[in-house]
């Protein structure tokens, strides 16, 4: 039996402390049993600190949300790998009108309002004409029968099977710049095309993010593949290998989530 003590932290708040207990529930559950057992979709910083606190030495433990690039997941805990089966489905909404564009915020707001709570959804890819959606198998028929419009535009559901044939990837701006060191506020004010001073303002403020939990200090080190997000400005991936250029400044890629 795990104990929760070692898991849930008193720094943690009400809602992670929630999601930690039930994890240590099916946690202790997979260990009396040979079948996995799994979470709801858990979002980019919850999956964090599953996989970072679990004990792995009695247990495996895989995240996964339906594709590569997924960033909200489904924790498994199991002991054979060749069982484990996520309870996943594929939803692929398609416009009926080719001259209607939604955002994601369009496709999240109307399965919300159908009454779902955000932990049955994954992430929701939206493409040109159409969207697909990732959710828990169990809701999968509730959705694919009740939705009928989003923001307002008729569409038609049906469960996609992912195959070569659909290319399901996030879409980024390429930017690309140097910066004199990979302390954080020099890689916001890079990445945002602002002054330092003004990185650093957005920080005291608590607008800026980094991996999904609220940046504090200025001066925290930004590493390869790590997720900045800033309130109003919108979220990027940073990544470089730390080569140097002429000048010493290190080259970085900027890719900004579309």
């Amino acid at each position: 039996m795990i104990n929760k003590t070692k898991i849930i932290l008193p720094s943690d708040d009400d809602e992670i402390k929630l999601m930690l207990s039930k994890a240590c529930d099916l946690y202790n559950k997979a260990q009396k049993s040979t079948k996995p057992f799994y979470t709801k979709f858990l979002s980019p910083l919850e999956a964090a600190i599953v996989a970072n606190r679990f004990p792995k030495n009695e247990l495996e433990l895989k995240l996964f949300g339906g594709y590569d690039d997924a960033e909200r997941k489904v924790c498994a805990f199991y002991t054979f790998e060749e069982d484990l089966s996520f309870p996943l489905c594929t939803l692929h909404i398609k416009l009926k009108s080719k001259n209607t564009s939604l955002s994601h915020r369009d496709y999240l707001g109307s399965l919300l309002s159908m009454g779902l709570k955000r932990e049955v959804i994954g992430d929701i890819v939206v493409q040109e004409g159409c969207a697909y959606v990732f959710c828990l198998e169990e809701i999968a028929h509730y959705i694919t029968d009740g939705l009928l419009k989003v923001g307002g535009a008729g569409v038609t559901i049906e469960k996609a099977a992912l195959s070569d044939d659909i290319s399901i990837k996030r879409e980024y701006q390429m930017l690309s710049s140097t910066v004199s060191s990979l302390r954080c506020d020099a890689v916001i004010a890079s990445a945002l095309n602002l002054a330092r001073s003004k990185a650093c303002e957005l920080i005291g403020r608590g607008l800026v993010t980094h991996n999904y939990e609220q940046l504090k200090s200025v001066s925290s080190p930004i590493k390869n593949g790590d997720v900045l997000s800033a309130r109003g400005y919108g979220k990027f991936k940073i990544l470089t290998s730390g080569n140097l250029t002429k000048k010493g400044r290190i080259h970085i890629d900027i890719c900004k989530y579309i």
